[in-house]
């Protein structure tokens, strides 16, 4: 539901473990190249589900953050050696001069170059792309004073390019691939991934190797980049939760680093002089600091004969290590700090010390961590949000190589009792050592983990990203060893571990009193990754699946295009790793007559289908899709439902029966709709004060149709009128809703991976037949307006971050002549990293953080709208807002060169083409295909027209539908001191 948006973008990062540290307070990553995302849902039941308002996957176990000595590896303060592969191993023939097999385990195998560089490979036949990974063993925590934020800006600079390579980061986006670049705790990690075609893999290899060691890191790049940096540093600002976190870390700890944000301080990242960047980047950007890890689809020997050649003339370097050797002391008792902040929401965290993710207590700690923070089974819901005290609840781990936290988190509106809620989270804490856990709750946590790591494992891509925080612990294989580790917990070990360390004394809650009997906890010294590895023996590698051939012809013979009783089915069964398989349904219902009447009640309708059914409760849905290894999203609106289904081959049946259960046997628990209205008026009231959410809030009144008024169908309310109108939803109005409007006279269905298409013939009559609406379908189509062109700003006080929209609409429809030639002007001119806004506005002038354009349009109607945005500074509004209208203006002054529009029209083919590589992307296709009667014939003519596009047209095109006077512009920010 699009009411809690605001919340959740919160409470997702943490979700993400110590990874979302820099992210959460600012830093840590470059905007990538746009990918499809999957529909919002309510359930995903793979992920790790220790938010209360969402729950979002992450890898597991959270192997983060170890700025301390690696056994094994580069020692700090030691001369940088290669250790010797053991006599066990055997050496396959023909390997490259230089090059020394190391170990291996469930398909990924370790390679050593000679100047100590090592290499993971994961090949994975059956992904269209590859993705290549470069771990630096260095973060915040190896920043010195006034060098806070040094590692997260090194991060931003690599990317301006060396003499050779160029602007890397336009590069990048020439070539359609998916990239960032992340910095943590005690790792920087740039990822690219790429289809295997042409030249792809040996650029990547030869253009990492090439910035590992050539990188300008100029004066001049970092004057540019730098205000670019305090622009992201300025967005956390914003972020209440984030803001909160960074406070309650600093307060934890005395003297170790984990005490400092990724992005830094201000002043450091303002002045840090260009000097002491390039001696950080000479130190620690050597072959003997990094891992490459490459997975997904290459061939292994000419991969390594490709890392060999790039990397390993690089020579080891001769510097030491700085020593790494800050232990933070004992805490001596309770801890407190108090944000003061605009806002309309409350936050309550209480962090407590905890060993190294290489202690042996660690996977009981994870355990724990499901057990307090999972909706809904976990204590601090059932204590906090279903008592009415808090609006959300949640828990994070943030461990490292070196100890860490262990954090309770409490959302509440601003009305709630605080006191009250704070008692209750500490007692929840701090008592759980007091009341067992029984053997079913720990079993259940456990299966949530095990299932991540699953499916984590059929993603090599994501492996390849996972891998890189298991290096920073120490070792790659602590991801495999730690997953062990969990399977062997018991529920007296989750016992033990919550009374060692959930103490009073051990609190960090943001507030210090004085004790007089203090009760320390001593953290004890981890192993070394070869301790704990003493005795690991990998389990066994997934099956590959195939190699799809994704041009649109190749694509067309593969799918079955069917009419199964009445609903449009689109099959496409392949091989897939894993033996996974993708579903989509779309049921479209209702008219503008029941949209109207409804009101808001019909967007509770896909969070409300998960809740409870006929048989089931809400955790018991959640348990049997865990069990079968299944993710099930369903969203909904007055006008249609969407399903998003994940799933494996043998488990496919029983997973359709569970999707039959939510949607033909809902039973709308008035305890589950009090908690979810609940959460998004509390949601509503956190975007009061978000510049985001203001600006957007007004374009969308702008572009109302003329004349309409409150319970109109295109009315957009104000806030308030919002709020009203989803306070006035009664259980009773979505459960009639369902009942007189939703059904399944109109519906497509789209599958994609390995299955039996008789397995799908059999299912669809029990799953959707008989399921009629009572009232007749009439799609609505929204009118096209055009408002004046306007320019309007609108004051948001203490936000440190601005933000801009601007919208326009016009008449044209994705089949037109115009339509590939207006894509291609607008993919130069602001939708993607080498576009010209991007240049400009982020490489060039260092105005903002993120900035672009596109443009979208209809498949059925005339109706296209362009957008753009850019968050910034407050205090370089109108620099901002002429460097925009100058780019708008120069296309119908100079138009585009012939350049620019072969590099766009190859990236958005190629951009495409790495799309369809993937299985949800094909799905969602295959189900638009299906609601559209197109096949891939459409988009064969589509490349083709794209194919023909002259900077001539691309000129043309982009005059007759974007006039830079029509531009409807909002700006919200601070811009009253």
């Amino acid at each position: 539901m699009k009411y809690k948006s605001r919340l959740l973008l919160w409470t997702v990062s943490l979700s993400l473990g110590s990874g979302a540290l820099a992210a959460v307070t600012g830093g840590g990553q470059h905007q990538p190249v746009p990918t499809p995302t999957a529909a919002p849902g309510s359930v995903i039941p793979a992920a790790p589900l220790r938010t209360a308002a969402q729950q979002a996957p992450a890898p597991m176990p959270p192997l983060r953050d170890d700025p301390g000595t690696r056994s094994g590896e580069v020692q700090p303060g030691k001369p940088p050696k290669v250790q010797p592969t053991p006599t066990a191993v055997a050496q396959p023939a023909g390997l490259p001069a230089g090059v020394t097999f190391v170990t291996q385990a469930e398909g990924i195998k370790e390679y050593r170059l000679s100047n100590g560089l090592r290499v993971l490979l994961f090949p994975d036949p059956s992904a269209g792309n590859f993705t290549l990974n470069v771990t630096y063993l260095v973060g915040s925590v190896h920043e010195n004073y006034g060098e806070t934020g040094m590692a997260h800006l090194l991060e931003h600079l690599v990317f301006k390019g060396t003499p050779t390579s160029g602007n890397i980061m336009e590069a990048l986006g020439q070539r359609g691939a998916t990239f960032n670049g992340t910095t943590n705790l005690d790792r920087t990690n740039y990822f690219e991934t790429l289809t295997n075609t042409g030249d792809n893999l040996a650029w990547a290899i030869r253009m990492e190797a090439d910035r590992m060691v050539n990188s300008r890191i100029s004066g001049d790049d970092l004057k540019t980049e730098m205000t670019v940096v305090r622009n992201e540093f300025e967005a956390g600002e914003n972020n209440l939760i984030g803001l909160t976190l960074k406070e309650l870390q600093s307060v934890a700890f005395d003297w170790h680093n984990y005490g400092n944000s990724t992005i830094g301080n201000r002043s450091d990242v303002e002045n840090v002089p260009v000097d002491r960047l390039q001696a950080f980047y000479r130190t620690y950007y050597q072959p003997d600091n990094a891992v490459v890890t490459l997975a997904g689809n290459f061939d292994e020997a000419e991969a390594l004969g490709l890392l060999a050649r790039e990397f390993g003339p690089i020579p080891a370097p001769s510097r030491t290590l700085p020593p790494q050797y800050t232990r933070e002391p004992a805490q001596n008792g309770e801890r407190s700090v108090t944000v003061r902040r605009v806002g309309d929401l409350q936050a309550l965290m209480a962090a407590y010390h905890v060993p190294s993710v290489r202690h042996a207590d660690t996977p009981a700690l994870l355990v724990l961590n499901e057990l307090l923070g999972n909706e809904p089974s976990g204590r601090l819901y059932a204590n906090l949000v279903q008592t009415g005290q808090a609006s959300a609840t949640g828990t994070l781990p943030l461990q490292g190589g070196e100890p860490g936290l262990l954090l309770g988190l409490a959302v509440l509106d601003k009305d709630d009792d605080m006191d009250r809620a704070q008692a209750t989270l500490l007692s929840t804490l701090e008592q759980a050592g007091d009341k067992a856990f029984s053997e079913e709750e720990v079993s259940r946590a456990k299966q949530r983990l095990a299932t991540q790591h699953a499916q984590l494992m059929t993603q090599p891509g994501q492996v390849g990203i996972a891998l890189s925080e298991a290096i920073a612990a120490g070792d790659w294989r602590l991801l495999l060893e730690r997953r062990d580790a969990v399977a062997r917990v018991t529920a007296a070990d989750v016992q033990r571990v919550a009374r060692t360390y959930l103490k009073p004394s051990n609190r960090t809650l943001a507030r210090f009193i004085p004790t007089a009997q203090p009760d320390r906890v001593e953290i004890a010294q981890a192993p070394s990754a070869q301790e704990v590895l003493r005795d690991f023996v990998g389990g066994k590698a997934l099956s590959a699946g195939e190699q799809l051939d994704v041009a649109p012809a190749a694509l067309e013979q593969r799918v079955i295009r069917e009419d199964i009783g009445g609903v449009k089915v689109a099959m496409l069964p392949k091989e897939t790793r894993g033996d996974r398989v993708q579903l989509q349904l779309a049921l479209d219902y209702g008219n503008p007559e029941t949209v109207r009447e409804a009101g808001a009640a019909p967007d509770f309708l896909g969070d409300m289908l998960t809740r409870g059914s006929t048989g089931l409760t809400r955790q018991q849905l959640h348990d049997r899709l865990e069990a079968i290894n299944t993710n099930l999203s369903v969203s909904g609106s007055g006008e249609g439902l969407s399903v998003s289904l994940d799933t494996e081959r043998q488990h496919l049946p029983e997973a359709l029966e569970l999707l039959q259960s939510v949607l033909r046997g809902p039973t709308f628990p008035e305890s589950e709709f009090a908690e979810l209205k609940t959460l998004t008026l509390t949601a509503l009231e956190a975007d009061r004060s978000e510049p985001e959410s203001v600006a957007g809030r007004e374009l969308d009144r702008i572009f109302m149709p003329e004349g309409t008024r409150h319970g109109d169908l295109f009315y957009s309310p104000t806030l308030d009128e919002q709020l009203e109108d989803v306070r006035a939803v009664t259980v009773q109005d979505v459960r009639d809703y369902y009942t007189q409007v939703v059904g399944a006279g109109h519906a497509q269905l789209s599958v994609v991976g390995d299955f039996d298409p008789q397995t799908i013939r059999a299912a669809v009559p029990q799953l959707l037949g008989g399921w009629t609406s009572g009232v007749k379908y009439e799609r609505i189509v929204r009118p096209l307006t055009r408002p004046a062109g306007v320019s309007r700003s609108i004051n948001v006080p203490d936000k440190a971050n601005a933000v801009y929209v601007a919208a326009q609409n016009f008449a044209l429809r994705d089949d037109h002549p115009d339509a590939a030639a207006l894509e291609v002007a607008m993919r130069v001119f602001g939708a993607g990293t080498d576009s010209r806004l991007w240049n400009r506005v982020r490489q060039q002038e260092g105005l903002s953080y993120g900035v672009g354009a596109q443009t979208s349009l209809s498949s059925r109607d005339e109706q296209g709208t362009l957008s753009a945005y850019a968050i910034y500074n407050p205090g370089v509004r109108e620099k901002l807002s002429a460097a925009l209208q100058e780019e708008f203006r120069r296309v119908a002054q100079s138009g585009f060169t012939e350049t620019e529009v072969n590099n766009a029209k190859a990236s958005l083919l190629a951009e495409t083409r790495a799309a369809y590589s993937k299985d949800a992307v094909l799905a969602a296709v295959l189900l638009n295909q299906a609601d559209l009667d197109r096949t891939f014939a459409f988009q064969q003519q589509w490349e083709q027209r794209l194919a023909a596009v002259t900077p001539e047209q691309a000129k043309a095109a982009f005059v007759k539908y974007i006039n830079p006077d029509d531009l409807v512009v909002i700006q919200a920010g601070s811009f009253e001191k």
